[in-house]
């Protein structure tokens, strides 16, 4: 059984088909890409799967359990989180407080626990305070836990919403292009990272427009062109792909016209 499936998956806005009938199945500990030109519905594939926009027509399916619908917080509950193309953290908050946000989920306490300092809120917080620390230690970010995180540089920022994913202890982690903006040594860093993520029994999904890391990174692709797959296969097969080549750089008809 497959963790995630998506099942002839629609998406509409008024009278555009944004995802058209999308066919998908990730499997466990799997790092799986979802390829495609600009406007391909890509990421609105990822609204739908996180209960941001919910499908028209189809199934999400977690674990063989239809969620299709199902609003965002419960899905993060379950153990699907996301980061987004657009970095969204709290610019006026530190770096440890932001990830601290990501805990929310793996909370046994309700918010008078606090007010109390009951024992049982106190070791709460003890034990999602290690859990940060333990994120920005892997990121290498523990030496700006107390910079707010709007002053710093673009990839570091990139490290925190990835910790604050992370820290969440998701079974599924969606990154909607996570090298965008890098530069070539981050990039490849990135890589060592989501490697070392999925060998913590993490799956991944993610979008990503920089096919080198995308050929280097994931075990299997789908690639999408105006909402509708039109290619799977492993990255080897996807690079020869007449139809995948004609989606991303046209064909000899087009270049006639």
């Amino acid at each position: 059984m497959a963790l995630l499936e998506l099942k002839n998956m629609t998406k509409r806005f008024g009278g555009l088909t944004a995802v058209d009938s999308l066919n998908l199945k990730v499997e466990k500990n799997q790092i799986y890409g979802i390829i495609g030109p600009n406007g391909a519905g890509k990421t609105t594939a990822f609204n739908c799967i996180t209960g941001i926009h919910p499908p028209e027509e189809g199934a999400v399916l977690w674990k063989g359990k239809e969620i299709t619908g199902a609003p965002p917080h419960k899905v993060a509950a379950m153990g699907i989180v996301r980061t987004f193309q657009t970095i969204r953290l709290f610019s006026e908050m530190s770096v440890a407080e932001n990830v601290m946000s990501g805990r929310h989920f793996q909370s046994s306490q309700r918010w008078w626990h606090g007010i109390c300092h009951t024992p049982g809120s106190l070791r709460d917080e003890k034990e999602n305070w290690l859990k940060v620390k333990e994120a920005l230690a892997f990121f290498k970010i523990d030496d700006l836990a107390a910079e707010p995180v709007g002053s710093l540089a673009y990839g570091i920022q990139r490290k925190v919403e990835m910790a604050r994913a992370l820290v969440s202890e998701p079974e599924l982690l969606i990154l909607d292009e996570p090298a965008a903006g890098l530069n070539d040594s981050e990039t490849m860093e990135l890589v060592e990272t989501i490697y070392s993520i999925r060998d913590q029994g993490v799956t991944i999904l993610l979008i990503e427009h920089n096919m080198d890391l995308v050929m280097t990174l994931t075990d299997y692709i789908t690639v999408i062109n105006f909402g509708k797959p039109i290619a799977e296969g492993i990255p080897e097969a996807m690079q020869s792909d007449p139809m995948v080549i004609e989606a991303y750089l046209g064909s000899e008809d087009d270049d006639d016209e």
